[in-house]
């Protein structure tokens, strides 16, 4: 499939390129090998990276941890101390993707792109603000993914794959009425699944006609994985905290990860008056919703504690480099 599209999609002929997709060979599989994590990260998503992967070695993973990144500009060099300090590796996309805008790889479609370009075979995604709760190696052991080489989890509600929207006829499927995929953290065998990965790396080449009909990366991965018949298996169903998180499980209601929703990023912590602020405030928001949100974020993150407790030491490797 085409690393980079070379020509425009549109209304007209986008069922008509998305079939040519289906039907075409998917590219030589490259050597990859082992398994490991995948963020996409920098920029306002920084200080929130950091402290997932504190929380996944804190958690007790040793496999390695790679944070993708578009433009060197997006990790400082204040940070990349602190995220080496725990065996991290970074990735800059625009160094396997010289053809792709820098603006189009700062969104969703860095994802996909991440996830083909890594040399790890079995893949971990997890999103920058998606904060694991325990360790999350066990699910490279469970059977649902050694049956089906693939887990997603659910989303909890639908959002544009919804019945009657023109989407369908471009894809050639009917609608179901099965979950939507949320993204924030998922898993895979690449090797298992390249030609929907690469079905799904193609919807995010042309995002800006895709994301007219689907919801960023997330449905494209549906979209992909379901038009080639690829298996996978569903995680159980969300808990969704409004304008909070939404909070993923496992069998028998184990507690995984909380994926952010709906409130502004993590940032190195400042003083707000007399309280220490740990979220970045949104532009032109009132003041007490910030607050409003960092007190939501302390009551419903289990181990919010450990993220204030991350983010107090990523603040004194910022201080000491601004001092030297």
């Amino acid at each position: 499939m085409n690393s980079v599209l070379e020509y425009e999609i549109s209304s007209s002929n986008a069922a008509e390129l998305f079939a040519q997709q289906v039907e075409a060979p998917a590219p030589d599989l490259k050597d990859f090998s082992g398994r490991g994590f995948v963020i996409c990260a920098g920029g306002p998503y920084l200080e929130s990276a950091y402290v997932v992967v504190r929380l996944l070695r804190h958690y007790g993973t040793k496999l390695p941890i790679e944070v993708w990144h578009a433009g060197e500009d997006e990790i400082p060099a204040w940070a990349r101390p602190a995220f080496i300090e725990h065996d991290v590796v970074f990735h800059d996309i625009m160094d396997y993707c010289t053809n792709r805008p820098l603006k189009q790889m700062r969104g969703f479609p860095i994802k996909t792109a991440a996830i083909l370009n890594t040399q790890l075979r079995e893949v971990m995604f997890i999103d920058a603000d998606c904060f694991p709760v325990c360790n999350l190696d066990f699910l490279f052991e469970t059977q649902e993914y050694k049956n089906n080489r693939a887990i997603f989890f659910p989303d909890y509600q639908h959002h544009l794959l919804v019945p009657d929207k023109p989407v369908w006829d471009i894809v050639g499927m009917p609608y179901n009425d099965e979950p939507e995929f949320e993204t924030g953290l998922l898993l895979f065998d690449k090797v298992a699944c390249w030609k929907a990965l690469n079905l799904a790396e193609w919807m995010n080449l042309g995002s800006e006609f895709w994301y007219q009909h689907c919801m960023g990366d997330k449905d494209t991965f549906y979209l992909a994985w379901r038009k080639v018949n690829q298996s996978y298996s569903l995680a159980p169903g969300c808990l969704r905290i409004p304008t909070v998180l939404s909070r993923h499980y496992w069998a028998e209601k184990k507690h995984l990860a909380d994926h952010r929703t709906g409130t502004s990023k993590y940032t190195a912590p400042y003083k707000k008056g007399l309280f220490t602020s740990y979220l970045s405030p949104y532009k032109g928001r009132p003041l007490y919703k910030d607050l409003i949100d960092e007190f939501l974020q302390r009551f419903v993150n289990k181990n919010y504690g450990l993220h204030t407790k991350f983010l107090d030491e990523l603040k004194i490797h910022k201080d000491n480099y601004a001092s030297l």
